[in-house]
């Protein structure tokens, strides 16, 4: 074993020749460092031991691991310490050992004394002085984080002027003189053709009767009696009277004020044949005519189920007014209070949610977004992951090539020693956690990190957004929502819940008049970051449906297999940092500390 202090001593007394003879020295000195031990670790008794053996007389001796003592073993020792030649030798040697005497001037020592006189004039003039330096590391974090982009969703709705054909009534004026005239129960009966099918609104009969007399012939015509004389004209009272196209309509005529006379309504009759006598009819009708009915066409384009949306809002595109269509000639005025509508179903504003610390801090940089759920390729709701750089820096002294940390500032920069504290730290109280929940259900229906199911009004009929994911230290506008919503509010910002979906709650004839968003709470951070991490993204078991969340504990076995070493516990650090109160359960604490101190016996044998 004298070597390497044979070889430190030569590298000392090489400090006055050149720097990089120093440097070579010291690289060499420093790669012995450690080799005595490696050594030893890889010895064999059996080679370095003559007549030793794994197995020697005394293990007869041993107890067990509960034994407090043994009278036989200690006889035996004495007795062999006394009787055997070997123990006789070691009492004497022991016993009349001269006392060593140390000498200052043994030549290993008082060369060691010169070096340490003269250390200053050895090493004056060389490159490898001492220099004070600072270490500097930057420690990257991961952390995920959720968040809401702004993003507004709607319907267009355009207006066009349509119509069909239609029966319309019209007013028409009609001229008939085609009378026919016959005789019938004495007296001569009048009749016209109608000229249309329709209702006469009004009629005039225009008699000449200059080539014969018509004797006041009695007459009762289109609902109106009266007398025939000579030449008159004669307002009727139709009152609505129907009439079709081709039909006849007439009235009997009884001369001599309604005296029937054969003769004389025969020389009537011929009158008329021969021309001498006529008449005509002057009637307004209403008739049916084709026409056009205008009607306002509506055409949507919609690139999502509005059936499943909350309709929050309509504006008005394109002012209203009337505008007209013209078809064969005519005109048509339409009206309408607008001509182009959009329908807001979806308006939501930016939302930094728990992103916000990050997202305002330079030293962090967005590494991806995951868009959790999304309507018509727009993202509602999107996981972001950030990197997140903290510098750290410590005082050392640089020695040639060997850095000295004289004041303990870099030692955990040099050996990550705050990250892997973090990481043990966290990892041991989630086990303890899910400790203490397995032991509250006695023996029943084991399971750890059991959640509960919140959901809050997203979009609703008179109210406000109450998911919003952050803001809720200031209530403002969110008057209309209730305790619950408002405590899932602060429990989002605290980071304790897992975003489920988002469903319609109440639909009434088709229409959805409310949505509501669902999440699975938990107490703890903790809880959060196994559920999610290990239940959702190890294991790929997943929380349920929007309307109907799975917020269950994950069972025994599932713990089992959940890997904890790969769970990233960075949001759990502040509230290491802050002193938060972490969860204990001794008795696992205690196996937990029994079986790394076993492991570290195992490793020194």
């Amino acid at each position: 074993m004298k070597k390497p202090f044979l070889v430190v001593l030569l590298g000392l007394s090489f400090c006055s020749q050149a720097g990089s003879e120093y440097n070579e020295a010291s690289k060499y000195a420093s790669g012995l460092k450690g080799q005595g031990m490696d050594t030893l670790k890889g010895a064999s008794p059996e080679d370095m031991i003559p007549g030793y053996t794994a197995s020697p007389e005394e293990t007869q001796y041993w107890g067990g691991t509960t034994a407090t003592g043994s009278a036989a073993l200690e006889n035996a020792g004495a007795g062999a310490m006394n009787t055997t030649e070997v123990g006789k030798v070691v009492t004497d040697v022991v016993r009349n050992r001269p006392t060593d005497e140390i000498s200052l001037d043994a030549p290993f020592i008082s060369n060691g004394l010169a070096v340490v006189e003269n250390a200053q004039s050895i090493t004056q003039g060389t490159d490898t002085q001492c220099t004070p330096v600072s270490v500097d590391k930057t420690k990257v974090t991961t952390y995920s984080c959720e968040r809401t982009p702004g993003a507004e969703l709607s319907c267009i709705r355009t207006a066009s002027i349509g119509g069909q054909e239609t029966d319309i009534w019209i007013t028409e004026a009609y001229r008939v003189t085609a009378f026919r005239y016959s005789a019938r129960n004495g007296g001569f009966y009048y009749e016209f053709p109608a000229p249309a099918s329709g209702v006469i609104l009004s009629a005039v009969l225009h008699v000449d009767a200059s080539g014969q007399y018509l004797m006041n012939s009695l007459t009762t015509f289109m609902n109106t009696t009266f007398n025939l004389l000579n030449s008159a004209s004669y307002t009727l009272a139709p009152a609505g009277m129907s009439v079709t196209e081709g039909d006849y309509y007439g009235a009997l005529a009884l001369p001599m004020n309604g005296q029937a006379n054969d003769s004389i309504s025969s020389l009537i009759i011929a009158a008329f044949s021969a021309g001498r006598n006529s008449m005509a009819l002057d009637m307004t009708m209403q008739v049916k005519d084709k026409g056009f009915e205008p009607v306002i066409d509506w055409v949507e384009s919609c690139p999502f189920d509005k059936s499943e949306e909350v309709l929050t809002n309509s504006i008005c595109l394109e002012e209203g007014g009337t505008r007209t269509v013209t078809v064969g000639g005519t005109e048509y005025p339409v009206y309408s209070d607008c001509w182009k509508y959009k329908d807001v179903y979806v308006a939501q504003d930016t939302d930094t949610g728990t992103c916000g610390a990050y997202m305002n801090n330079s030293a962090c940089t967005l590494s991806r977004t995951t868009c959790l759920e999304s309507l018509s390729g727009t993202c509602l709701r999107e996981q972001a992951v950030f990197s997140c750089e903290t510098a750290s820096s410590g005082n050392a002294t640089l020695c040639g090539t060997e850095l000295v940390c004289t004041d303990g500032s870099c030692d955990q920069i040099q050996n990550d020693v705050s990250d892997d504290f973090h990481r043990a730290v966290s990892g041991l109280a989630a086990l303890s956690a899910a400790g203490e929940d397995i032991a509250a259900l006695n023996g029943v229906n084991v399971a750890a990190f059991t959640g509960s199911t919140q959901t809050c009004r997203q979009a609703a009929v008179g109210f406000s957004n109450c998911c919003k994911d952050s803001g809720w230290g200031n209530d403002t506008g969110l008057a209309s929502c209730n305790s619950d919503e408002k405590a899932l509010g602060h429990a989002k910002e605290r980071k304790l819940t897992i975003y489920v979906g988002t469903y319609c709650s109440r639909k009434v004839l088709g229409a959805c008049l409310q949505k509501k968003q669902a999440y699975c709470q938990f107490d703890s951070k903790l809880a959060k970051i196994v559920q999610e991490q290990g239940r959702g993204w190890q294991l790929g078991i997943g929380f349920g449906s929007a309307s109907s969340p799975d917020c269950r504990g994950i069972t025994v076995e599932e713990l089992q297999s959940i890997n904890f070493d790969a769970l990233n516990f960075a949001d759990f650090y502040d509230d290491l940092e802050n002193g938060t109160t972490i969860p204990a359960d001794q008795e696992l604490i205690d196996r937990v500390k029994a079986q790394i101190a076993g492991s570290l016996q195992g490793g020194s044998q």
